[in-house]
């Protein structure tokens, strides 16, 4: 049930980082669990394909990878045109979602608004599945604060 209402619903639980998630995916895809783990695709912009690493060690390390990593990533990628691989120390922000646990996995809209949350659990006090649950949360979240700003939902 729960990918029935993502696909569903795709367009409004991804948005407006479908196309940054697509290549996210495709990063970890490309360079593997390990690599995957201490980095993340954070920005592409005229074919410079910018990577957030998480340590000093790990940044050094795909320093050294870098050729190697440039070719796997514009086979992976052919249609972004990547010409060059750039690496920055900081934060991770996003994670494998196979790694995430089912309650995690659908992060909430930016600081959703109290009532919006409020009548959000209301509506799904009695759906049981976690994994449903954690879908149907975000999606009303995020119709709600759409809705409460004034913009259509997608």
């Amino acid at each position: 049930m729960a990918n029935i209402v993502q696909r569903v619903a795709g367009t409004m639980l991804d948005h407006p980082r479908s196309k940054g998630m697509q290549l996210y995916r495709q990063w970890h895809r490309t360079v593997g669990n390990t690599i995957a783990e201490h980095s993340e695709p954070a920005h592409l912009a005229n074919g410079v394909l910018t990577v957030r690493v998480d340590s000093p060690v790990w940044h050094q390390q795909l320093h050294l990878m870098k050729s190697a990593l440039l070719v796997q990533v514009q086979q992976a990628l052919p249609e972004q045109k990547i010409r060059a691989l750039r690496f920055r120390q900081e934060t991770l922000r996003l994670r494998d979602p196979v790694a995430v646990p089912a309650a995690a996995r659908y992060p909430l809209p930016p600081e959703p608004h109290a009532e919006d949350l409020r009548q959000a659990h209301a509506w799904l006090t009695e759906v049981e599945d976690p994994e449903l649950h954690g879908v149907l949360l975000r999606l009303l979240l995020t119709y709600l604060t759409l809705k409460r700003n004034g913009r259509p939902p997608p």
